[in-house]
């Protein structure tokens, strides 16, 4: 939705006194209305969320390295993007210690081996990353009869 469309939507094409009430709301509420709705386009256009990293992954990374998860941000679901994704992320953590575990054909996710260099390249990636965590290898329960 443009800005003029929200404007004229909302009835704030002309401006009364902030008292008066126009279909049910002030004009100031109209106005706060409209302010958070400019506000969302523009953060939700822009896309630079800064990316959630895991309490334990810079615990981990002060004193060495972390195996971690890194959640990528992808329009379109399609393998080929997912991928292409991929390849730039690994493209901008040349020259740090990243190691690449493992990469996923169908999910939009990385798991690595990340030191502090990497992690702060990792949170640079504002466009391209949305969470870092710590990736646990959890082992199964063997004694524990399968779920049904």
């Amino acid at each position: 939705m443009t800005r003029i469309s929200t404007v004229a939507r909302l009835g704030l094409a002309r401006a009364p006194s902030t008292g008066t009430r126009l279909g049910g709301l002030t004009w100031a509420a109209r106005m706060g209305v409209l302010l958070v709705v400019l506000t969302s386009t523009c953060s939700a256009v822009s896309g630079a969320d800064d990316p959630v990293i895991d309490p334990d992954v810079r615990a981990a990374v002060r004193t060495g390295t972390a195996r971690v998860l890194v959640d990528l941000r992808i329009v379109s679901g399609d393998s080929s993007a997912i991928g292409s994704l991929q390849n730039e992320a690994l493209r901008r953590l040349a020259g740090t210690g990243a190691r690449l575990a493992r990469r996923y054909s169908t999910a939009p996710l990385l798991a690595l081996e990340i030191d502090a260099p990497a992690l702060s390249r990792l949170e640079a990636m504002r466009d391209i990353v949305t969470r870092v965590r710590a990736d646990r290898i959890t082992p199964l329960d063997e004694d524990r009869p399968p779920r049904r």
